[in-house]
């Protein structure tokens, strides 16, 4: 193509999108350089803009000193400038830039920027409202930092991606002197050069006192390193850490996970109820969480999507400190048979009252091992959502006298048929059940008559049969049969 058709298309693809006034500008891969920012910048109004676009675009310094000059763009919150060709002046411009006071987040990847440029957008007495910058793969730690820009933190910086630089102990002493980590919450340094000495630094470093979330993957640190920043006294709040791929023996490594579990319990424990859902625990830290004293007291324990199974039960069973949980919820782990027989058998759940097995794995085998346990006697609500329990699951669930004092069953999603079902209605057992949820099953009209003659119907309050295999009549039939008035919610 030749090159003022390849302009001019660019012009009527520009125009095109500006045009809409759409809040995103997606100018990606358009090769457009420091002269289209130019034309950009002076021949149209971008005023409505909010998210720019401009990767891959062989912009320089120049090119960023043009954009942060403009006066249009006075509502942008998030630019993108990710392979293209700007270094520290180009920063610098962004940085002092009086033009962008609502900008939010800033990407730079695989750029030219090294330390003073990127300690400039971090310390930017401008960008008030910055709140995340990604420098991945620049030139920060390259050399020496020889001069720092003025003034202390005053952004909203709380994320910072140096991931994939050259940063070494002596950049990262001279980024904590700096004050450059202050106030944030989440901090990237993996693939560098950091080793022992510059991990504790950071682990004496005050400024890091607000940091949740700390990478440090692939660098080169040791024991000594990791034993550093477990002791840590300004790391309280740190509750992901990273340190995969360095030279971390068996030392360091109990050290981090009892520092995670110490964290993570005086951070998100509330009253006597604890909740770690999608905290990414593994079976290692679900063993130190475990031996953690401050256990002791929790009624309540939330571990919903995590990363165990059952070797993480198993460890969770032989703690000495759930001897007061009431409730406990494994829902989207992969917990097993295995796993429920181990908790089936721990004398260590001795109040137990409420378990979440939702999408755990768990078959008709897990539901004779919790029949039979003779700890687990005083369960009041069970979820038994997404799994695959069969009609021998529900047989069990209905003649075990384990389950007599269940108030609440969720046995959504199994699926369960009719006969399924109608052992759980037709149950001498289950005398007190009063919320029974059976969604996505393949439940007939059979199973409404046997329900609708049942003495369990005049115990249930709530009752719940969506989406399964009802037809009109069906769904009349429940709306208008006197037997289903007495409850006090019925969803089909």
């Amino acid at each position: 193509m030749r090159p003022e058709n390849k302009d001019l298309n660019f012009i009527r693809t520009l125009n095109d999108k500006l045009n809409r006034k759409d809040s995103i500008l997606d100018l990606a891969y358009e090769r457009m350089g420091d002269a289209g920012i130019v034309f950009l910048c002076r021949n149209k109004d971008l005023s409505h803009v909010q998210k720019l676009d401009l990767s891959w675009n062989e912009i320089t310094d120049e090119g960023l000193g043009v954009l942060a000059g403009s006066g249009s763009l006075a509502g942008l919150k998030h630019l993108i400038l990710n392979a293209n060709q700007i270094g520290d002046e180009g920063a610098v411009n962004l940085a002092v830039s009086k033009n962008l006071p609502n900008l939010e987040s800033v990407e730079l990847v695989n750029n030219q920027v090294s330390d003073f440029g990127a300690l400039s957008l971090v310390k930017s007495q401008s960008l008030l409202n910055l709140g995340f910058v990604d420098l991945e793969m620049n030139k920060v730690g390259q050399k020496k930092v020889t001069r720092f820009p003025d003034g202390a933190m005053v952004s909203k910086l709380r994320i910072l991606n140096l991931r994939r630089n050259l940063l070494g102990d002596e950049n990262i002493a001279d980024w904590a002197q700096a004050g450059a980590f202050e106030k944030l919450v989440h901090l990237n340094l993996g693939w560098n050069q950091i080793t022992n000495q510059g991990a504790r630094i950071l682990a004496h470093s005050p400024t890091l006192n607000q940091l949740e979330i700390l990478v440090l993957d692939s660098n080169h640190i040791g024991d000594p390193g990791a034993l550093d920043i477990a002791g840590s006294r300004h790391l309280n709040n740190l509750v992901q850490l990273y340190m995969q791929d360095n030279n971390i023996g068996r030392t360091g490594e109990t050290a981090l996970l009892s520092m995670r579990s110490r964290n993570l319990v005086e951070k998100k424990r509330i009253d006597n109820k604890l909740n770690l859902n999608e905290q990414r625990l593994d079976n290692k830290d679900l063993a130190s969480l475990a031996q953690f004293e401050k256990l002791d007291g929790v009624v309540s324990l939330t571990l919903r999507n995590n990363h165990f199974d059952y070797h993480g039960i198993q460890e969770l069973a032989n703690s000495p400190y759930l001897k007061n949980l009431m409730s406990l919820n494994l829902m989207s782990n992969a917990v097993g048979d295995k796993g429920l027989l181990l908790l089936a058998e721990s004398p260590n759940f001795p109040q137990l009252e409420s378990l979440n097995l939702e999408n755990t794995g768990i078959t008709a085998l897990g539901i004779l091992a919790l029949s039979q346990s003779p700890h687990l006697t005083k369960l009041k609500e069970l979820n038994l959502n997404s799994n695959d329990l069969g009609e021998k699951g529900f047989r069990i669930l209905a003649d075990s006298g384990n389950f007599k004092n269940l108030i609440k069953l969720k046995t959504s999603g199994v699926p369960v048929g009719d006969a399924g079902f109608q052992a759980i209605v037709q149950s001498n057992t289950l005398k007190q059940l009063e919320e029974l949820e059976a969604m996505g099953n393949v439940i007939t009209r059979e199973s409404l008559d046997s329900l609708a003659n049942s003495s369990i119907l005049s115990q249930l309050k709530k009752l719940d049969l969506r989406r399964n295999k009802l037809k009109d009549v069906d769904l009349i039939f429940l709306a208008d049969s006197p037997q289903f008035q007495s409850l006090e919610a019925l969803r089909f």
